[in-house]
């Protein structure tokens, strides 16, 4: 007999959660199978049936946020191709939806794997003006890196800066930096 997918959904969550809150005071490389199952309520076997190991769960995870950003980007935006602010407003909003877990996944031990990640998904806002050439490559590189990189940040800090003043520096950089950067024809 079938499982209803209500309780799977459930028992998913419920190693999702145990990993997460483990995870506050644990390097997610560090965290066991054991530790998860333990703290869920369930066993080995059970978490097996859902994840293949510890990092299945955190790509898992990772995938979750990424369906964030589709469905938020398609209930706000209707799939239309967004601006650069829009599109760094939406990530915002969408790290503010689900803070804790966000902080964790964009920890430096994973940041690197979910931005490689989120790159991949949504290149398409990152305007490509031109031939890509190597330099190009690089300087999209640093540009989306960096913001990611200090949306973490800002999200973990005590002082943060207001979306609105993230989102400004995050505009000046585009216009100032970016932009001209990504346009010679060089």
């Amino acid at each position: 007999m079938k499982k209803q997918p209500e309780i799977t959904d459930a028992t998913r969550e419920s190693f999702v959660t145990a990993f997460f809150q483990l995870a506050k005071t644990k390097s997610i490389n560090r965290i066991t199978i054991r530790e998860i199952t333990t703290l869920a309520g369930y066993n080995r076997t059970t978490f097996y049936r859902y994840f293949e190991d510890v990092y299945a769960l955190v790509n898992y995870a990772e995938n979750q946020f990424l369906e964030n950003i589709k469905k938020t980007s398609q209930e706000r935006y209707g799939g239309a191709a967004l601006g650069e602010r829009q599109f760094f407003e939406m990530i915002i909003s969408c790290c503010h939806q689900n803070k804790e877990r966000v902080s964790i996944l964009m920890s430096e031990q994973n940041r690197s794997h979910l931005m490689r990640k989120v790159k991949e998904n949504v290149e398409h806002n990152l305007r490509w003006a031109g031939n890509v050439t190597p330099k190009k490559l690089i300087v999209r590189d640093i540009y989306f890196y960096g913001i990611f990189h200090a949306i973490s940040i800002n999200l973990q800090s005590q002082d943060a800066l207001s979306d609105e003043d993230l989102l400004s520096v995050i505009q000046t950089l585009f216009n100032s930096w970016y932009l001209p950067e990504m346009t010679k024809n060089v």
